[in-house]
């Protein structure tokens, strides 16, 4: 248990409230430089939604109503307001003038013991369920961040919660970045179609069409209450999962459990995401570097120095 005082949290909140609006203006700037057209109306209905959430948190947070609702209105609504925006900058990155990498990660797959390729094609001695499970879990895992960010603020936790949404907003502009920089369709680009015929329809394949689509389009166009996100290189859903398990770790029973899922869902990226599995190493390391990075922001404020400590409200940051 690591203890904070209130201007750690207020300091997190600070950065967290910057990501969206760096997000969006990353998104617009790059949309302008590649000559991609936005779908105002609905693209700014999107925003609004995703706004006015957050802001309702905002205001109920500052007459003091209804303190852990408004601490949850606040976050969702930004992690909502991220992932749109995120998305959008995903499929631009699919216009990226990099080449796409797919070579030289296939490449750098293979000089390991086990490839991703070599993962879908053992999916094939797998049972029906086990594969059914594997994609639900992939497809679901925004969902369960949604609830871990809800289960930290309604248990008190709203450090922790904030720390977590940090983390998790940094890395996906981190990732968003890497992609730009090296655009790919994934494992199932080094694969035939007969190769993953036992897999359900649209796993690994749905990226593969996005990119494709969006990459040779001839007048691209992007509205924000349609986006998917198609990133390959660094894997996202790694990031999403080791956050998931960091913050049920020491829960009973709960903590273990989401361990499990944690793996099942780094393990569904292959067969129903089609990433390499360099794709999980890099996605590892952006969390890790992220993760150092915010405690460090927070890291001076910690209750070492405790006579400050003692003038300020305390809370309690599982770590």
């Amino acid at each position: 248990m690591i203890m904070y005082n209130v201007l750690v949290l207020e300091r997190w909140q600070r950065a967290a409230f910057l990501l969206p609006f760096i997000a969006l203006t990353l998104a617009v700037g790059l949309a302008l430089a590649l000559g991609v057209s936005w779908e105002l109306r609905d693209s700014i209905l999107a925003l609004l939604v995703a706004v006015l959430i957050p802001g309702l948190g905002v205001l109920l947070t500052r007459f003091g109503k209804v303190p852990v609702f408004a601490g949850i209105l606040t976050i969702f609504g930004l992690t909502l307001a991220l992932m749109l925006v995120g998305a959008a900058i995903a499929l631009l990155g699919t216009r990226s003038p990099a080449p796409i990498a797919d070579p030289w990660l296939a490449g750098a797959d293979r000089t390991l013991p086990l490839s991703a390729m070599d993962i879908v094609m053992g999916t094939k001695q797998m049972p029906t369920w086990i594969i059914w499970a594997t994609g639900k879990i992939y497809l679901q895992t925004g969902l369960y961040l949604f609830i871990t960010l809800i289960w930290l603020e309604l248990t008190n936790r709203s450090g922790t919660a904030w720390r977590m949404f940090l983390i998790w907003g940094s890395s996906f502009l981190v990732i968003m970045l890497m992609a730009f920089a090296a655009p790919a369709l994934g494992c199932y680009s080094q694969l035939s179609d007969s190769d993953v015929a036992h897999l359900p329809q649209g796993a690994g394949r749905y990226a593969m069409r996005a990119f494709n689509n969006f990459r040779y389009a001839a007048e691209p166009t992007i509205s924000l209450d349609v986006v998917a996100g198609v990133t390959t290189f660094p894997s996202f859903h790694t990031v999403s999962a080791l956050l998931i398990a960091q913050a049920w770790h020491g829960v009973r029973i709960a903590g273990p459990a989401t361990k499990l899922l944690t793996l099942a869902i780094i393990f569904s990226c292959v067969p129903m995401g089609g990433h390499y599995l360099v794709d999980l190493i890099a996605g590892f390391g952006v969390w890790w570097v992220v993760t150092l990075a915010v405690d460090r922001l927070g890291r001076p404020m910690a209750v070492g120095a405790a006579s400050t400590v003692r003038h300020e409200a305390i809370r309690a940051i599982q770590d």
